[in-house]
């Protein structure tokens, strides 16, 4: 921009004649552009003529979870860092079901999804599949399946209704991406998906987690590992009713246990070390970068 500012642009196809499909253009404006979170990426204007649609974002120019995570640059995501992203991740989530009135339902909740600024923050993206809810628990109709391939809730897939729960489980598959550091599907043979290689690895135990780590991970903190998973498997459960909602994954999340045999409130938390050693990570306690001043309105450019 002019003003030296880094923005985002998306294109996506104009509307075309006879048809009523947007590509998500209309979904966006609505849903981004009347909500503001620190870990919801803005949509700072848009432009729309007979041959295009464009929305503008804010830049992030450490790009998608996804694409780090499962990129070359995957080994360099240190535990601290993915601990760090879930639960921001988890609050923009929360702010979206229970903040917003009436709620917004993000429904295609996945790492690529999931966008890191230049400190690797957390901004939840994409909102052309969202949709609004009246009331939180009720579920709404859908007239065909939304979302990516090994994120889809398995009651959407057979009842294509969705509610909050939809992107509960959704976001599980994320935080077993960080913990495991592997794709949701296309690893783990034909019809098997990163939950069930996970719950057949495991048989859903925690203290299983070892045997589906990252190996990339040299170093980690085991009970923050075995205290994400369990919050993994949780948002996982087959049936919808037994995951928690996102305000009780953010709750749970940030209550991280006390490390075992810890002596003092300055012991150091133990790890588990994959690989010959390196150096130690522990949880970061940094405080996050203040909040940026309130965006401007936004402009239809």
């Amino acid at each position: 921009m002019s003003s030296g500012d880094h923005v985002a642009v998306k294109r996506l196809p104009a509307m075309s004649r006879g048809s009523s499909h947007d590509h998500g253009f209309n979904a966006e404006i609505q849903t981004l552009g009347r909500i503001r979170h620190r870990h919801i990426v803005r949509l700072l204007g848009f432009c729309s003529n007979h041959e295009t649609n464009l929305l503008v974002y804010e830049y992030m120019p450490n790009g998608s979870l996804g694409e780090v995570l499962h990129g070359k640059k995957g080994g360099h995501l240190h535990w601290d860092t993915r601990y760090k992203i879930a639960v921001e991740a988890a609050k923009g989530l929360c702010y979206l079901h229970h903040d917003c009135s009436p709620l917004i339902v993000h429904r295609d909740v996945k790492s690529n999804n999931i966008l890191l600024n230049s400190d690797f923050e957390a901004h939840v993206a994409d909102f052309g599949l969202a949709k609004f809810l009246q009331d939180s628990g009720t579920s709404e109709c859908m007239s065909a399946i939304a979302g990516s391939y090994g994120y889809i809730a398995p009651e959407y897939a057979y009842t294509l209704k969705v509610d909050e729960k939809s992107d509960v489980y959704s976001f599980g598959v994320v935080l077993l991406e960080l913990v495991c550091g592997r794709k949701p599907v296309g690893e783990f043979g034909d019809g098997v998906d990163i939950v069930q290689w996970v719950r057949k690895m495991t048989d859903s135990n925690k203290e299983g987690v070892l045997k589906v780590l990252d190996p990339r991970l040299p170093s980690v903190p085991l009970h923050e590992v075995m205290h994400v998973f369990y919050v993994a498997m949780l948002c996982v459960e087959e049936q919808a009713v037994e995951r928690p909602t996102m305000r009780e994954v953010v709750q749970i999340l940030t209550e991280l246990p006390k490390p075992p045999n810890s002596e003092s409130p300055t012991s150091p938390a133990p790890c588990t070390t994959l690989d010959p050693p390196t150096t130690t990570i522990s949880k970061d306690q940094q405080q996050p970068p203040a909040p940026k001043s309130t965006p401007p309105d936004l402009l239809s450019i």
